[in-house]
């Protein structure tokens, strides 16, 4: 008798530890995709010391900054004849690929 007991307290502590991690991990999954459904295209350039590069490119931001994608449109070595040129050339890509590529995302609704 007190073996079945035992064995009954026990499914009910597994059932409930079982419902706890789905709640968990279900809620840390909903706020994620939603994190991920609000983030935006945003431009963005920056070089990498030892690299010898400026990388120009698109990169998918939320809200809290964290990043979950990245587009490279460029990468200009520091020593190209024309920096400035063709710096500003790939940003201006870079800027219209944000552009169409947030037109695919949710609308942000304040």
């Amino acid at each position: 008798m007190r073996i079945i007991a035992f064995l009954v307290i026990l499914v009910v502590v597994l059932a409930a530890v079982l419902l706890v991690s789905v709640a968990v991990t279900g809620g840390a999954r909903r706020r994620r995709h939603a994190a991920q459904m609000s983030a935006r295209w945003v431009v963005r350039h920056y070089s990498i010391p030892g690299r010898g590069h400026t990388v120009v490119g698109v990169t998918l931001i939320d809200a809290d900054g964290r990043m979950h994608g990245e587009h490279v449109v460029a990468r200009i070595p520091d020593d190209a004849p024309d920096w400035q040129r063709d710096f500003l050339a790939a940003r201006q890509e870079a800027e219209e690929r944000a552009f169409h590529l947030n037109s695919d995302r949710p609308s942000i609704e304040g």
